[in-house]
């Protein structure tokens, strides 16, 4: 049992060496409460057990705790993966496109500004870390691509996340991979 940990959540205002001080005399008795200064009664070896015992995570609450944890650990996968760009062979070749934030805002904007006809060709893009002109159509199906990459990833964070959710052990949770 961990004394100091136990009298806190009895007591969430106690203050360690102030309020209270636990001690272990290497005598082979383990630690005790050397002194109490709480005005509430300083409670029993038997009060301390049955807390520390209530204190302890349950299997459910394990289970709900890994749950909650895989899915912030696939978010930020399912985010990462977004971010890090993604590949379109619209000018006749693979070429690779950055998807951060920023590239995700200026495509957008570059989309509304064709659709509101104020583009004219060619549109130069970054490809492959390289300036290459793009026709409005390749720009489009460009969008459209990107578009994809991240609606591909979305779908495969709810679907591993629906996994997640219906695991009903530790090592169900655990075996979930991006």
């Amino acid at each position: 049992m961990n004394i100091p940990q136990t009298i806190i959540s009895l007591f969430p205002h106690a203050q360690p060496l102030t309020d209270f001080i636990v001690q272990d005399d290497s005598d082979g008795n383990g630690p005790y409460i050397a002194q109490w200064n709480l005005e509430e009664p300083q409670p029993t070896e038997k009060e301390l057990q049955a807390a520390w015992e209530a204190i302890q995570p349950t299997p459910e609450s394990q289970i709900a705790n890994a749950k909650l944890s895989k899915t912030a650990e696939l978010n930020a996968a399912c985010n990462a993966e977004i971010l890090s760009g993604f590949t379109s062979n619209v000018l006749g070749t693979n070429h690779t496109y950055d998807f951060d934030y920023e590239a995700q805002t200026n495509l957008n904007t570059m989309l509304n500004a064709i659709i509101a006809d104020l583009v004219s060709e060619p549109i130069i893009w970054k490809a492959s870390n390289e300036l290459q002109p793009h026709t409005i159509d390749q720009f489009k199906t460009l969008f459209t691509d990107s578009l994809t990459h991240k609606t591909t990833n979305i779908n495969k964070y709810w679907e591993l996340k629906m996994t997640v959710e219906s695991a009903n052990s530790m090592e169900g949770v655990a075996s979930i991979s991006w």
